[in-house]
């Protein structure tokens, strides 16, 4: 009989990402009644700060003091894992953790965990927020796995800042400029981390899709994973 440990999910960074991660839990748990799926607590705490402000400003502790208020009900939630469907706050991700006894499953480290065993790339790129590929959120990781990362230009880091924002403003779903960068990147043998969740939104063309990893479906696959779930699919 298997053991379902309840899950904590700190979203609200941003709220539409955060309801498309707990749709994609329920699509890809294996499942043919309601008991087969995880239990979980969500806090769509979409007033925390702005994280790429944050890191820029240098004031660590103005998100900090914030986020601990989710930690806390997770606590008083009885969770036994935390999930953050946000890449950019994982610059925080020691700090976090060490609020807490409960595990957070560290979305950054799986990705480059998953590229590194189940795919054939040595080389990735960061599509992310000026936070997350300014502040090399992925990186450290990277280079503890042997991967090279690809050195983006002004252009096209603005290609993926300005799609972002456009989820996040417009809710425009599609994007043909970024849609040639995964192109053009896949062209160097590169392989694209959507490394926001707002990017994971964007319907992304068939074609592409071997040239990219999605964090987002890294993190609901561990989050399924370590909840006692059964996956679905892999990325």
């Amino acid at each position: 009989m298997k053991v379902i440990k309840k899950l904590g999910i700190i979203g609200g960074m941003g709220p539409l990402a955060t309801a498309l991660f707990m749709k994609r839990i329920v699509e890809n748990t294996k499942a043919s009644k309601d008991q087969d799926h995880i239990d979980s607590i969500v806090s769509n705490h979409a007033t925390l700060p702005d994280r790429t402000e944050i890191i820029q400003k240098g004031t660590s502790e103005e998100f900090l003091n914030k986020i601990v208020d989710d930690i806390e009900l997770m606590e008083f939630a009885k969770v036994e894992n935390i999930a953050i469907p946000c890449n950019t706050s994982h610059y925080f991700y020691d700090e976090i953790q060490k609020m807490t006894e409960i595990n957070i499953i560290n979305m950054v480290e799986e990705t480059i965990k998953f590229i590194k065993n189940d795919t054939k790339f040595k080389k990735i790129a960061i599509l992310g927020t000026y936070g997350t590929m300014n502040c090399k959120v992925y990186d450290k990781y990277a280079t503890l796995n042997d991967l090279d990362i690809y050195t983006l230009s002004q252009e096209e880091e603005k290609i993926s800042v300005d799609t972002i924002y456009n989820v996040k403003e417009n809710m425009v779903l599609e994007s043909a400029k970024f849609n040639d960068l995964l192109k053009n990147l896949s062209e160097e043998k590169v392989i694209s981390i959507l490394a926001c969740t707002e990017l994971s939104c964007l319907e992304i063309p068939t074609e592409l899709e071997d040239y990219c990893i999605d964090a987002m479906d890294i993190l609901v696959n561990k989050a399924i994973e370590y909840s006692g779930g059964i996956i679905n699919k892999k990325p």
